[in-house]
This record gives C-alpha cells, structure tokens and sequence, in this order.
C-alpha cells in the first residue's frame, strides 16, 4: 500500500540533478536514460502495438491505406500513423530533428502525450515499485494536465501562420523563396521547445495551469537561450547523426540479407535509439532546469 500510495505523490527528485553546463546535462540525462531500460523496453512496446498496430489498422480502416498526403495552406503536411524506416522514415527523422509542435499522428500523440509525463516523472524521481506501474499511474497523473498543453500547442500552431502571414508578409515580399516558410517553421520550433520545458516544469513542478505554465516556461527559454541553444543544436547534431548511420547502416546490410527483414530490424533499431535519445533529452533539460534554477536563486540571495 505503501508502494501504491507514493505512485501519485509528487517528488522531488535527486539532489545530483542540477547541472552547471550544457554538457553536465546531456551526461546526466544520457545516464539517466541509459539506467531506464525497462523504460525504454515498454516505450518501444507501445510504438509497436499502438502505432505500428492499432494506428496503422485504424488508419487503413478509415482511408483505406496506412498513410496519405494532406495538404494545409502553404504546407504539406504528410500524415502518417506510424513513421519508420518502411512506411514513413524521412517524416521520422524530420519530425524528431525539426521537434514539431504538433502533428496529427500516432507517433506524436504516443511520445509527446500519452507518455511523456509518466516517462519525464520516470526520469526525475524513479518510485519504489515496478516500472510498468510507475509508467501507468504517473501517465494518468499527467494526462490531462498533458492533454490542455496539447490545446496549448495547437493554438500556436494556428496563430503563428495566421499572425504571420500578416506580420511577417509586410517584410519578407512573395519574391523571397522559401524566406517566410523558413521564418515560420523557426518560430514553431521555438514554440516547440517552450513546449517540451512546459512538459519538464510541469512535472518538476506539479504544475497545474498549462497556460501559466507555458507563459513562465518561455520566460525560462528567453532567460537561459544560450544554454537552451547550445542543448539543441547537441541533440540536433545526434538526430542528424543517428539518421545517416542508420542509412548507412541500411544500405549496407541490404546486400546481405532480403530487404524486408534488413528494413524491419533496422527500423527497430532506429526507434529504440529514438526513443533513448528523447529521453536523454528530456533528463538533460530537468538537469539544465533544476542547474539554472540554483543559479537564479544563488543570484538572487547573494
């Protein structure tokens, strides 16, 4: 009972978690990452069964195949149930290089929404029980919380084009090229990232107001930008890094095996390594966060 109990009680977390640089960060949130296989073994279950199974079924049911092209404004959106190596591999790297604000599919809903707030309080504070129900009560503790920073999220994703093709139009002119596109898909990722700090802070600080929570975490961006930059283009440099080896990988293994195998066991691979690399991001910003709020405070007592 006990156990049971301490499932949904908010914790502090280790005491180790505060980093001084960016690179202390990405350490401890790889090690973090690293020390949660069990984690990551169930995640990559999920992608499985929800995504590559019911989302692709769901998917084929409705339109009759696993995936097709929607086109929205001035973009095309590609909307795939399940983004790998055979079905959707270059909106996978995309989407995992470029940190989308919000995209209508399985992988994002999963990764992004379901689980993400029992993965980041499986990361902050591991609970004295098992994995799978640590996983599940802190993703039901988190849920709707996560669900209002999803509305959150595609409330900007409709304001910025709409605010933009106003604002921005008067100083980019149509003759630019791809200048405005390029201009807006910065400021979604910038928004992105606010996101993703909300979700952090959310659980680091059983936040409760989404939109509060959002507002104070792009203070917390504008506030730590050099180190927040410096953290993206690291895991940028890894997304970027881990998609060419698996290429190269692929292509390389093609010639020893049928394709249809080599494709699968590649994806997986790629996927689990996905998978690790977001949740060494996610600790790597618990620990700039909770390393950049000591100094805030140090600052201010001194």
């Amino acid at each position: 009972m006990g156990n049971s109990d301490r499932l949904h009680v908010w914790q502090p977390g280790p005491s180790d978690a505060a980093a001084a640089n960016v690179i202390a960060a990405a350490i401890w949130g790889g090690r973090r990452a690293w020390h949660s296989k069990t984690l990551i073994a169930y995640l990559w279950a999920f992608y499985v069964v929800i995504v590559k199974g019911a989302g692709n079924a769901l998917q084929e049911a409705l339109w009759g195949r696993p995936s097709q092209p929607i086109q929205g404004g001035e973009f095309s959106v590609w909307f795939s149930s399940a983004q790998s190596l055979d079905i959707a591999y270059l909106g996978m790297v995309l989407n995992t290089i470029t940190r989308p604000l919000w995209i209508a599919d399985g992988y994002f809903f999963l990764f992004f929404g379901v689980v993400a707030g029992g993965a980041i309080a499986y990361l902050h504070a591991p609970r004295p029980a098992p994995a799978l129900a640590q996983l599940g009560g802190n993703c039901g503790a988190y849920l709707g919380r996560f669900i209002r920073l999803a509305l959150v999220a595609v409330a900007l994703l409709w304001l910025i084009p709409a605010l933009g093709s106003v604002s921005i139009r008067r100083f980019v002119p149509v003759s630019s090229g791809g200048l405005y596109e390029l201009i807006v898909q910065y400021l979604i990722v910038v928004c992105a990232v606010v996101i993703d700090y909300a979700r952090i802070r959310t659980v680091l600080r059983d936040s409760r107001s989404m939109l509060m929570e959002t507002l104070r975490s792009l203070k917390f961006v504008v506030r730590n930008l050099a180190w927040i930059l410096q953290l993206e283009v690291l895991f940028f440099s890894c997304a970027a890094l881990l998609s060419v080896a698996m290429l190269v990988a692929s292509s390389v293994l093609h010639s020893q095996a049928p394709l249809g195998y080599i494709g699968f066991a590649t994806e997986q691979v790629y996927v689990i390594a996905l998978i690790w690399l977001r949740l060494t991001a996610w600790g790597a910003m618990i620990a700039l966060y909770q390393g950049a709020t000591l100094k805030r405070m140090a600052k201010a007592g001194a």
